[in-house]
């Protein structure tokens, strides 16, 4: 049965025209928005899209006694591509994980990847990159059946889906799944296997670990929060250095992202800017130099991104742009239940559905494009 669900009249911030209009001018996608800037030195690598889970900027640069709790994050980040202005779409996985892999933001009080009919025929990486000789896999150590994660994976054309029923380790598995130390070795084992085979692979894992309960086989702060997500930098860091002590690392390139940020400290307003930041860091031998990259961004914009390193076209991600083409003005936009933000480097916009207005400073153009964005997500939802 379709959903019955209005969705197109959800948001009517503009009428049809203009709205049209307006997201047209801002998307900009497609061989019209120019040629990006190269940060590859192959146009052909092996792609590898690691999912961390809640891991918030606001963690990653926190410090415990002098100690980063994430010291291998920030050790990283000086050997990569590191992304300084980045963004979460949301606040959940599964809409995390739709922004990222197929470039479609996320909704305030809905989740696309519940709708099965709707996800059919959205865009992805595992779709664009299968057409071009890439075999494609996903690995998770829990129960991807879990917010209809393996029904989205197989819509939008995963070739091979891992998770915890296809597992055997020695290790229990704990409340959501096989741990990310277990489970990190398992994919730096896939992932060289892979390489070793010769056929250009797009793979992606999503970690769990640092996901409430937080109980990890990790001793290093009395916080359970920040020693789950110190255990997982931990095992992402032995993901990286397997690989890097591999001949698979030379045509590599390993993106790491998170799903969403985490409220930490716990005061911080659910709205903020400060609360959706989250790292995305490219690293691999496919990298032809370490670099910062100032320009803001969010989830939606790794797909265009991605593919255009790769020379692959992305015109049918409407709602993703490369960020290494130069735009007028870049900016990061993220939704919560209520309402959506958008920020850039000269300020910000936050919206609350609930009492029909802006958050006091916002920036008028930043309001529109998130109302642009907002509405034109829920346009697009409809007639899907």
């Amino acid at each position: 049965l379709g959903d019955p669900t209005d969705y197109a009249a959800e948001y009517p911030f503009f009428d049809e025209a203009t709205r049209a209009a307006r997201f047209e001018a801002l998307r900009g996608n497609g061989p019209a928005a120019g040629e990006p800037e190269r940060v590859l030195t192959t146009g052909r690598p092996n792609v590898v899209v690691v999912i961390l889970e809640s891991f918030a900027r606001t963690i990653m640069d926190e410090r415990v006694d002098g100690e980063w709790v994430m010291p291998r994050m920030q050790q990283l980040k000086g050997e990569g591509v590191w992304f300084e202005n980045f963004f979460a779409n949301s606040f959940r996985t599964d809409r995390g994980e739709v922004a990222i892999l197929s470039g479609y933001p996320a909704q305030t009080r809905t989740s696309i990847m519940k709708l099965p009919a709707k996800c059919r025929e959205l865009p992805s990486l595992a779709r664009s990159y299968a057409r071009a000789g890439y075999a494609t896999e996903f690995i998770y150590g829990g129960d991807l059946n879990f917010t209809d994660q393996a029904s989205y994976m197989y819509a939008t054309g995963w070739q091979r889906l891992v998770w915890q029923k296809d597992l055997r380790f020695d290790t229990p598995a704990a409340d959501w799944g096989y741990d990310d130390r277990v489970m990190g070795e398992f994919v730096a084992e896939r992932v060289v296997d892979l390489a070793r085979g010769g056929e250009p692979f797009l793979a992606g894992w999503l970690t769990l670990s640092s996901h409430t309960p937080f109980d990890v086989p990790y001793d290093r702060f009395d916080d359970k929060l920040l020693n789950a997500m110190a255990f997982t930098d931990d095992c992402v860091g032995r993901l990286v250095d397997r690989l890097k002590a591999s001949p698979a690392w030379d045509n590599l390139l390993v993106v790491l992202v998170a799903d969403h940020g985490y409220p930490y400290p716990a005061d911080e307003p659910y709205d903020t800017p400060l609360r959706h930041r989250i790292p995305m860091l490219w690293l691999g031998g496919a990298l032809a130099a370490p670099r910062t990259v100032e320009t803001y961004a969010s989830q939606i914009d790794l797909a265009a991104t991605l593919l255009g390193q790769t020379g692959l076209r992305h015109d049918d991600f409407a709602f993703s742009r490369d960020i290494f083409v130069p735009r007028e003005r870049p900016f990061g936009y993220y939704v919560f239940n209520e309402g959506f933000g958008a920020v850039d480097a000269s300020g910000q916009a936050v919206w609350d559905a609930a009492t029909g207005r802006l958050r006091e400073g916002s920036d008028p153009e930043l309001a529109d494009l998130g109302r642009t964005l907002l509405q034109a997500t829920y346009v697009d939802l409809a007639g899907r």
